[in-house]
């Protein structure tokens, strides 16, 4: 694969090259964006950061980690614990913000080149009567045939290198780059996490506060935080953007792994003021803003039709590769793929059925930010 790492197409038929990219010998400590992660550079001299996730699969047990999810744990705990589910969560997210033209980085899904070139067969996955039961009220489920089909996932593949595969293997309890996932996200150049931003300007703070607070991107993230009902937005999860000047031009959305793992608790008054409130607090201090920035994102939110909810929480093509050549090596139960499946539908459902509550989300965020000052009702 000559002098890249990292190839990523656009169909399976190799015909279109979506990117190239090449292992770097950078790496980003835990500070900044996303955590520690590996750098790569692609063919147009672009940064992407690679973060691994280990602990999908249980080998002593043959199962997936451990999906179930305590909202009573710390985010520190349920983290360690979801590594599929955040996976598919920062994917989701990305496909989510990028669909609503929020400043929210693009990621791929990303695995071996023995899963990535696994075949799924549209007529034999594992065995003929192989079924999963989507309602028990219902007699009927979908074939592992239908959910694997092509057709209804999004299209893609990879090639790696054997030093790429080695970087994965690296990062796996059994050191076999088979046993991971990673996700490439695209690195946000001249970027600081917010708190780094203001400790910056600790010699005039108000003009850092104003510098920030004049930029819509952070109001348009606003409402999309707070509908993905994740507990655990904080100070790392904002990257301001710097432009030419060394001026702040642009907020981004960052680390999105940990959203609706609960039950549907955003619109918990007492909830709400906790970690995801922070953009809020910090940002828009006794403000009075609730106006058309915020209420661009609650259009969006509400216009996005079901079929692309249901596109876009839909596990991608390599993620569907990986259960089922665990599966076909012995490393998992046949009946893990129906983990695969609820968290699927876990995210289609959270998202639909919050979607249309944006009065009461208004709401919510009205209470944070204040009403504007000509509101006469």
């Amino acid at each position: 694969m000559s002098e890249w790492d990292l190839v990523l197409y656009t169909d399976d038929k190799r015909i279109n090259i979506k990117n190239k990219l090449k292992l770097s010998d950078k790496t980003l400590s835990a500070a900044g964006q996303h955590g520690k992660a590996t750098i790569l550079v692609d063919h147009q001299g672009k940064e992407w950061l690679l973060k691994v996730f280990s602990h999908i699969i249980d080998f002593d047990v043959k199962k997936v980690s451990d999906l179930e999810v305590d909202i009573q744990d710390t985010p520190e705990r349920s983290r360690d614990r979801l590594h599929l589910w955040r996976a598919l969560n920062e994917m989701t997210a990305s496909r989510l913000g990028r669909r609503l033209y929020l400043n929210v980085p693009e990621t791929h899904l990303i695995c071996s080149r023995k899963v990535s070139k696994f075949v799924l067969k549209s007529t034999t996955i594992l065995r003929e009567d192989d079924v999963i039961i989507l309602d028990e009220e219902e007699d009927e489920g979908d074939s592992a045939e239908e959910f694997y089909h092509f057709s209804e996932r999004e299209i893609g593949s990879l090639t790696t290198s054997d030093r790429f595969e080695e970087v994965l293997a690296k990062k796996s309890n059994r050191k076999k780059a088979v046993d991971v996932l990673a996700l490439l996200q695209e690195k946000i150049p001249d970027s600081k996490n917010i708190d780094e931003y203001l400790d910056d300007q600790k010699a005039d703070l108000d003009a850092g506060f104003a510098a920030i607070q004049s930029i819509d991107d952070a109001y348009l993230l606003l409402p999309f935080d707070i509908w993905l009902n994740d507990p655990d937005r904080n100070a790392g999860n904002y990257l301001v953007q710097m432009d030419k000047n060394k001026k702040a031009s642009r907020i981004w959305g960052i680390d999105y792994e940990m959203w609706s793992f609960g039950s549907d608790i955003w619109m918990e008054e007492d909830d709400v003021t906790q970690g995801r409130s922070y953009l809020t607090a910090i940002v828009h201090p006794k403000s009075h803003i609730f106006d058309s920035r915020v209420n661009q994102t609650f259009y969006r939110i509400r216009m996005l039709p079901d079929e692309d909810i249901i596109q876009m929480t839909k596990a991608p093509q390599l993620a569907c590769k990986f259960f089922e050549y665990h599966i076909s090596k012995g490393n998992l139960h046949s009946d893990e793929r129906e983990k695969l499946k609820q968290v699927e539908i876990n995210l289609e459902e959270f998202l639909t059925d919050s979607r249309p509550r944006s009065d009461k989300l208004s709401e919510i965020i009205a209470r944070q930010i204040g009403l504007p000052k000509d509101f006469k009702t």
